[in-house]
């Protein structure tokens, strides 16, 4: 589903991703560990295309993002972003927000689709449609970033940290429905986390991260077994 060779990231003369490579098959979910400014969320924004500036190769599904049309990767990736307070537009309400990206688009039936997904993430009925998103908590709007995210039915979704912003009381809600959503329709994860508990729920398989390059990729199980190659991801497990 997803192929990464020898991308490296620059800006303005600062290496934040230099020579990585990952691959995730279809249905898998994989994590991006390591410390702050490591370029865990750097190479999710550059999968989505939010990043100008790199260069190496990236496929989706096959496909060269480079060569396919913005509209058509809009189908095939989709990215939930950290903050769920920033992520959704403060005048527009919910259901505007998740219709949006299908009349963009022009999927018939935007608003039926609205309805089925904020239903499928535990936000249906009208009273959830017409509401703004302060009105809604942290969980909530988390939620309808993840139903905006499935508009377009894309096969990979890019996840930036999707609890760290939530009361430790919610986190395992948001997991929950996550690993549920994967599950029925098919998806395919990349997960950035600096919590290792999350990775080990979430993830068949990591690749920890420091100073914009790859330390090694391990499975989960060699994970909780601690059959750990690298010092530094020995440290990183020691302080989490």
């Amino acid at each position: 589903m997803l192929e990464v060779h020898d991308l490296s990231v620059d800006f303005s003369g600062k290496i934040a991703v230099r020579n990585t490579g990952l691959t995730v098959q279809s249905g898998e979910s994989f994590g991006l560990v390591g410390e702050s400014g490591s370029g865990k969320s750097t190479i999710l924004r550059t999968i989505m295309g939010l990043n100008r500036s790199w260069s190496g190769t990236i496929r989706i599904d096959g496909l060269d993002i480079r060569k396919t049309p913005r509209k058509q990767l809009a189908r095939l990736v989709q990215m939930v972003f950290q903050d769920p307070y920033s992520s959704l537009h403060p005048r527009y309400v919910i259901g505007q927000q998740v219709a949006e990206p299908m009349r963009i688009n022009g999927l018939p039936n935007p608003e039926k689709r609205t309805a089925e997904l904020l239903e499928f993430v535990g936000l249906g009925g009208p009273r959830f449609q017409f509401r703004f998103p302060h009105e809604l908590s942290g969980g909530q709007r988390q939620r309808v970033a993840i139903a905006r995210a499935l508009a377009l039915s894309p096969k990979l979704l890019l996840l930036d940290e999707p609890t760290s912003a939530l009361d430790v009381s919610i986190q395992a809600e948001i997991l929950n429905l996550l690993n549920r959503l994967r599950k029925e329709l098919g998806l395919t994860f990349v997960i950035v986390s600096h919590d290792l508990a999350v990775i080990s729920y979430m993830c068949e398989r990591l690749m920890v991260m420091r100073n914009a390059e790859p330390v090694e990729t391990l499975t989960r199980e060699q994970l909780r077994a601690r059959e750990i190659a690298d010092d530094y991801t020995r440290a990183l497990i020691a302080a989490a």
